[in-house]
């Protein structure tokens, strides 16, 4: 089983009024398209975790509450593809955050240590 962390956004629907969302992280992007960047503000994770017990499961789900038309339109025609593609990176990058990566070695073969 998959697990991503859900995201916590402010989103400014007019000069008025905003509203706070809360959603799983692969989901940013529709967000995004829905929404526009410029009204959309990351206030991070919640700390929650949302489970992905398998990506069809997951698209069947994404494709109830959002629609294909969205789906298509952000992820493209094979929106499953780009979904997948959309989860695996953010395991990924979740991967490197949480240290099973050493995130603090240079690439480069560098020390940033100095010996006296």
């Amino acid at each position: 089983m998959k697990t991503v962390p859900m995201l916590e956004v402010m989103v400014t629907l007019n000069a008025f009024s905003k509203t706070k969302k809360v959603f799983p992280a692969h989901e940013l992007p529709i967000y995004l398209e829905s929404y526009g960047a410029a009204n959309i503000e990351i206030i991070g994770k919640n700390g929650d975790n949302h489970s992905i017990k398998g990506v069809d499961e997951e698209v069947a789900n994404m494709v109830a509450y959002h629609g294909n038309q969205l789906l298509q339109s952000v992820f493209g025609t094979n929106f499953i593809d780009g979904i997948e593609v959309s989860i695996n990176r953010i395991i990924e990058k979740e991967k490197t955050i949480n240290g099973s990566e050493n995130t603090a070695k240079p690439k480069d073969g560098s020390r940033s240590e100095t010996r006296v």
